[in-house]
């Protein structure tokens, strides 16, 4: 069930703009975007993307949606619809729910805390920009976000 990761976030850029839920910052997006990658990861043990987050700076990035956004491109054409399972499209909507009412600044600052997944592969494995592992993720997730909100 991989997407192209243009395709997934524009998805939640359609999600948010029809539930009204600001997101006009790459940053927002991308956070999202992670969000929905680590439930769906958990859940279904399955990919979201075929892309990997990475650990920069300021938490995890998808390179080609940062490279896309960057260049001042607007993610709402790309795909308004995703062909996904409907739990996997229930559990989309319910991660952008749950996080969209936070901003870019508190989705940053939750990813990038200590013990999380983007904390180990930069603090733990000393790997700036490197990969962040799906094991690590989706147990990340498990524990911290799937178990807390009862979709278990």
């Amino acid at each position: 069930m991989k997407y192209f990761s243009l395709k997934a976030a524009s998805y939640i850029a359609n999600v948010c703009d029809a539930n009204n839920i600001h997101y006009s910052n790459s940053i927002k997006i991308q956070k999202l975007l992670y969000c929905c990658y680590g439930c769906v990861l958990a859940v279904h043990n399955e990919r979201l993307c075929d892309e990997y987050p990475r650990a920069w700076q300021y938490g995890p990035v998808f390179p080609k949606v940062f490279s896309y956004i960057s260049k001042g491109k607007d993610l709402l054409p790309i795909c308004p619809v995703l062909d996904a399972p409907v739990g996997v499209l229930d559990l989309i909507y319910d991660a952008i729910k749950a996080f969209g009412r936070y901003s870019a600044s508190a989705l940053s600052a939750w990813t990038y805390a200590t013990g999380s997944p983007w904390d180990f592969v930069v603090n733990g494995m000393n790997e700036r920009n490197g990969i962040i592992p799906d094991d690590l993720i989706a147990e990340y997730f498990r524990a911290h976000v799937i178990r807390e909100s009862g979709d278990e």
